[in-house]
């Protein structure tokens, strides 16, 4: 009769003869647990993020979005800006010379949108109470915020969704620093006509 013993120095030779060296670790799951004398597979590995069921791997991030120049009325030197590149509640939208920086990211669609600053959560915002002349600012996202749902026309205008309004470069003015207001929507007005690149 085998003992325990012989059959482990057994099976040992015989691992080595067919594997080499490298098949014998020491911590083989050998045990004598009162009736199993053979060997114990070692337990599964724990399933991924504790779900005993299969996981799906998670979805792609979402594409990168970059941000476009948005120009009035077609003029390439000049950008809507962030003014002095400040990404607070309440900063000032203004007409600066186009540089290239990141106060002048736009994320913009066509149709309904949020025209929010590039790689920051916040968005350009016709305030509370929306009229004529309205100064327009950024102030951080919200869904569904009415005064951050803006419509992007097929003939170039920003129109604030549902209240006639739309981005007006106040009195044409291409000077740097002139803040960009709301106007009601009218048919040919070059003031409102905003350009992307």
């Amino acid at each position: 009769m085998l003992t325990k013993t012989s059959t482990y120095l057994s099976l040992l030779a015989a691992s080595l003869a067919i594997f080499g060296p490298s098949a014998v670790s020491a911590d083989w799951p050998w045990s004598n647990n009162g009736g199993n004398d053979g060997w114990n597979p070692p337990p599964p590995p724990p399933p991924p993020n504790g779900n005993p069921g299969w996981n799906p791997p998670p979805p792609p991030p979402p594409p990168q979005q970059w941000g476009r120049q948005i120009r009035p009325n077609w003029n390439w030197g000049k950008c809507m800006d962030v003014r002095g590149a400040v990404f607070a509640n309440g900063t000032p939208v203004d007409i600066y010379d186009c540089n290239g920086t990141p106060a002048q990211n736009w994320i913009i669609n066509r149709g309904s949108t949020k025209v929010q600053v590039a790689g920051t959560n916040f968005c350009l915002d016709a305030g509370n109470w929306p009229n004529s002349g309205t100064q327009l600012k950024i102030w951080t996202c919200y869904d569904n915020l009415p005064a951050q749902q803006w419509w992007y026309t097929d003939d170039n205008r920003i129109a604030l969704q549902g209240r006639g309004f739309c981005t007006d470069l106040t009195n044409g003015g291409l000077w740097n620093g002139n803040i960009i207001q709301i106007w009601q929507c009218t048919n040919n007005n070059n003031n409102q006509v905003w350009t992307t690149q």
